[in-house]
């Protein structure tokens, strides 16, 4: 069962800085914020990266907003730095949904079990419209 769309801000290494704005400017509420975590990168985060945000989910008013810094070698070009963030309960729907979304489209990162606990993937649909797929395994 999909439980929740939400849109994801990518940003070039300026996502704290983004965070404290929608806070001050939006009465955003930081919900999680999560840095890099070195051992992504062989147990040493790259350089530039130690105060990057790997992912953030705020709250303004009643809608959830989530964001991260892109990796290096990734970049987030205006008009890119924007998918929608499938919540998912179960990871062969996420599988199934990846699927689906790759006809006609981009698979950017199939289906994996990553470090953090969750199943994830990425893909642009045949209309252009990125989507990231989240599935929490424990």
């Amino acid at each position: 069962m999909i439980t929740e769309a939400t849109p994801f801000l990518k940003f070039q290494g300026n996502c704290a800085k983004a965070i404290a704005l929608y806070q001050r400017a939006l009465g955003a509420t930081v919900c999680d914020s999560r840095g890099w975590d070195p051992a992504m990168f062989g147990g040493q985060l790259p350089p530039g990266m130690e105060d990057g945000v790997m992912y953030a989910r705020l709250r303004i008013g009643d809608v959830p907003l989530e964001m991260s810094d892109m990796p290096p070698g990734v970049s987030a070009e205006p008009g890119s730095n924007l998918c929608i963030n499938l919540h998912i309960t179960d990871p062969d729907e996420l599988d199934g949904c990846f699927a689906a979304l790759a006809e006609g489209g981009q698979p950017l990162l199939a289906p994996e079990d990553m470090f953090w606990g969750a199943r994830y993937a990425q893909v642009i649909d045949a209309f252009g419209i990125g989507w990231t797929l989240h599935c929490m395994l424990t």
